[in-house]
């Protein structure tokens, strides 16, 4: 069985291609795998996936494009914790909400010229070269792949790991209301310190960004896309998430205004839709040069409403370096959606020492299928690395321009999960930063724990709740404190605008 090393845990992976899946029944049809015999969790999985609206967009992106010969070649992937762990890692078997499928590419970091000898002579090729010493290495055939993983890991290398492709299923919408998050948050009071600086800057990493609209668009001080080719992080389609979570963090409307209004923005697309009607996807590679890539263009803060699947170390060790490299060493803070499964907290919000962050609803609970908001479809991911929670309902933001979005209007009502709470979190360490720009990302992180406002029947940190509810003026208050000395002016603080 295929396999490959992730943080240090060896996972196996059982693989069926896409295109077995196109040949039992017909592409785009409805699947009923339950009533075959001896069908696998993966095939079970694999039957969520139209085949044809994959190779669409595979082929639509030159990025996606050149991770296969043959996109029908792509492998849906099953990964088994090894060791004799019984759990299932894969969203492919366990979660609805995503997928994960296998390419011929592989990731290698570190490699020595006898390590890329040691490779061509296998047959791979290097097709992509990525910051930070990146390489994203080609094979013939997608379970050659998992043999030139084998052999880079048998020779102590850096880093590898396969190259994997991840689809994301977004979340339906909630039913609008009337707007409740920034009150129910504190950010009114925050303003009266600051409504940030311009001087500081939140990289949001998703499906792209629609960086021409009118509330976004002064913010904007650099763009990328990493998967389409394009020029700009401009969406296609009905990509949506990423502009709303943008908004979320620092639109300039007054009526659909973000936490830190007066940051700047740095969008970066790593992801697309799949064609079909919820569907988006994106890789390990072009992910993790985007992380490198925007803590290096002065990202003060990333932003990431976006996870699923088995860790990625390509990922794992972009984020590190954001961490620990951002901001001349100080660090950039890092913030990670939980999940929105009602289940342990997926890759990469597990990963420790980053700002992981659950939802909360309007009536300051913790947001599950059975919590007063009523959405009985998703609830918030838990487990060890949750920090806190931050409103994930009924949240009112940008949307992108046209029918093709949440709302015609160019702003919705409706953005929720925890895809909506991250960025409330990533606004308020903006924020943090532009009246304590000199403070480390793990102090920002500590003192976002430590101003949470307390759960009812909340007494310390759990699992499901970490540190209470995202307190945005308290966080601000205690930032500026933290960068006081006693009797002093406060170091390095900026003018409030």
């Amino acid at each position: 069985m295929a396999g490959f090393f992730a943080l240090g845990q060896k996972y196996q992976v059982e693989l069926q291609p896409l295109k077995r899946f196109s040949e039992e029944q017909p592409i785009g049809a409805a699947a009923s795998p339950g009533r075959r015999r001896g069908v696998t969790a993966v095939a079970r999985a694999a039957a969520a996936v139209d085949p044809a609206a994959m190779v669409r967009a595979v082929l639509a992106s030159p990025v996606l494009k050149s991770r296969v010969d043959d996109a029908m070649d792509l492998a849906v992937v099953e990964t088994t914790a090894a060791a004799g762990a019984a759990r299932r890692t894969s969203v492919a078997a366990a979660k609805p909400t995503g997928l994960m499928l296998a390419t011929q590419t592989v990731i290698g970091e570190g490699l020595r010229q006898a390590d890329l000898a040691a490779a061509k002579s296998y047959g791979a090729t290097v097709i992509d070269e990525g910051l930070d010493g990146k390489i994203l290495l080609k094979v013939d055939s997608v379970s050659r792949a998992f043999g030139l993983v084998e052999l880079l890991q048998a020779r102590e290398v850096g880093s590898v790991s396969p190259n994997f492709l991840r689809k994301v299923i977004r979340l339906a919408p909630s039913a609008p209301v009337k707007a409740w998050a920034l009150d129910k948050i504190g950010v009114p009071a925050a303003w009266a310190i600051t409504r940030g600086s311009a001087r500081i800057k939140v990289a949001v990493l998703d499906e792209g960004v629609d960086t021409k609209h009118p509330s976004l668009k002064a913010a904007v001080v650099a763009e990328r896309d990493f998967i389409g080719g394009n020029p700009t992080a401009m969406p296609d389609g009905d990509d949506a998430h990423g502009t709303a979570c943008a908004g979320i963090v620092l639109s300039r409307s007054r009526t659909f205004p973000g936490v830190a209004p007066r940051c700047s923005l740095i969008a970066v697309r790593i992801a697309m839709g799949d064609g079909t009607p919820n569907g988006w996807v994106f890789d390990d590679f072009a992910t993790a040069d985007a992380i490198d890539w925007s803590w290096r263009q002065g990202a003060d803060v990333l932003s990431n409403s976006w996870g699923g699947g088995a860790p990625s170390d390509a990922i794992s060790r972009a984020f590190a370096r954001a961490r620990t490299q951002g901001r001349n060493a100080r660090g950039s803070v890092v913030v990670i959606a939980a999940g929105n499964d009602q289940a342990p907290i997926d890759f990469p919000g597990n990963l420790p020492g980053y700002v992981t962050v659950g939802a909360s609803n309007h009536k300051d609970e913790r947001k599950t299928r059975t919590s007063a908001d009523a959405e009985t479809w998703w609830g918030s991911n838990f487990g060890a690395t949750m920090r806190l929670l931050a409103p994930g309902v009924f949240i009112w933001t940008t949307d992108i321009s046209g029918a093709a979005g949440y709302d015609p209007t160019g702003f919705t009502k409706s953005f929720n999960g925890t895809s909506s709470s991250t960025p409330h979190v990533a606004g308020c360490a903006a924020l943090m930063l532009s009246v304590a720009p000199h403070l480390s990302a793990s102090t920002i992180r500590n003192l976002l724990g430590k101003s949470a406002k307390k759960i009812a029947g909340q007494s310390g940190w759990t699992a499901e709740l970490g540190w209470g509810r995202l307190d945005v003026a308290k966080a601000v208050t205690m930032a500026r404190a933290a960068s006081t000395p006693a009797g002093g002016k406060t170091k390095g603080a900026r003018k409030k605008r």
